[in-house]
């Protein structure tokens, strides 16, 4: 800086400090309209987020809300690690009016081999559709000759969009789902689905849910689906998670789930959980008014069930109506500190055993 400009600097910060307590107060009152925060530039926040992605890093994000005009696509051509990105709060507002787009989807090219994308992270935020949107954030990898892994999502509140909240298809494994609700949208909440094509069928496996609600969604709060009917991913592990007044159950694990822990179940349609093939319940409570009779309805070819310590619970008329489950098929049911065999409804070759 040449004497000239130091001195000017220099000149004018001296007649701000002179100047009276009440000026400068009258100077730095924003006026009502800048105390509205303007929502941040979308192509801004697009663009940190893919040269974040570019870097394998991931992006701190203080640039405040941002309302997206276009869906943001991100391939992943070569191997990567850590990538993601911080919200900081913001709140991303999907407005592009496209029921067949997702506002995020981070994707593997179902033609590229052995590209492993490993530590996405995406924290600390909101994302809401403000007009038709398919999926808040879709995770997808059609092959099992690439791969989505090691990933965390983390504080999230998803609201309203058309189909899911959280969509995860083909080989997106070794996931965690930390305090994150979804809740208002056309179908689940969070869908898991095995996808790609019969010979390279992408599978979704070692899923674990921590806390958070499903609620109010137009069919389960989440749901296991596959391009091939039976072949379901079943390895989840849900704890401590809150299904509520969805319009199909609150959790549909269409081939069974390894684990739910300290889960509540209420007003769900028709059951709590709806399943197949196997299941272990811990500590799970249900609770109705008359909308979700069973805590669980299954259907077993020679599978099997645990009950433990699990509770049901009738209130403003349905009280005593409320049963454990409704089971179906083949299979056996264990009941441990759990009720006996007049809390279930059984069809057909089910064996009750009590511990």
């Amino acid at each position: 800086m040449d004497d000239a400009r130091r001195h000017f600097v220099a000149g004018a910060a001296a007649l701000a400090a002179l100047a009276p307590a009440t000026a400068l107060a009258q100077e730095k009152r924003p006026s009502q309209a800048a105390q509205i925060p303007t929502p941040a530039d979308p192509a801004d926040f697009e663009a940190a987020l893919r040269m974040r992605f570019a870097r394998g890093d991931v992006l701190n994000w203080t640039g405040g809300n941002v309302r997206l005009k276009r869906p943001i696509a991100i391939d992943v051509t070569e191997s990567l690690t850590t990538a993601g990105v911080d919200l900081n709060g913001a709140r991303i507002v999907a407005d592009f009016n496209d029921a067949n787009r997702s506002a995020l989807t981070i994707r593997i090219p179902a033609d590229r081999r052995n590209i492993a994308f490993r530590g996405l992270k995406i924290f600390n935020g909101s994302m809401i559709a403000a007009s038709p949107a398919r999926d808040a954030i879709d995770l997808v990898c059609l092959t099992n000759q690439s791969w989505i892994f090691s990933w965390k999502l983390m504080n999230l509140d998803i609201e309203g969009f058309s189909r899911d909240g959280l969509f995860f298809d083909g080989s997106v494994f070794e996931g965690d789902i930390h305090a994150t609700t979804v809740s208002d949208c056309g179908r689940n909440g969070m869908t898991f689905r095995n996808d790609g094509p019969r010979n390279d069928t992408g599978m979704v496996s070692a899923i674990a849910i921590f806390g958070g609600q499903l609620r109010k969604n137009g069919n389960a709060g989440i749901e296991t689906q596959a391009a091939i009917h039976g072949q379901e991913p079943r390895d989840l592990n849900i704890s401590q998670t809150y299904f509520v007044e969805n319009r199909g159950p609150g959790l549909h694990a269409t081939a069974g789930l390894s684990m739910a822990q300290g889960c509540g179940f209420e007003n769900n349609a028709q059951c709590g959980i709806r399943l197949a093939n196997e299941g272990r319940l811990y500590a799970c409570r249900a609770s109705t008014y008359g909308p979700q009779p069973y805590l669980v309805h299954a259907f077993f070819k020679s599978g099997r069930m645990l009950l433990d310590a699990c509770r049901i619970e009738g209130y403003s008329g349905f009280e005593g109506k409320m049963k454990l489950a409704k089971v179906g098929g083949v299979g056996s049911v264990s009941l441990r500190d759990c009720g006996d065999q007049s809390d279930l409804d059984l069809v057909g070759a089910i064996t009750v055993k009590s511990a």
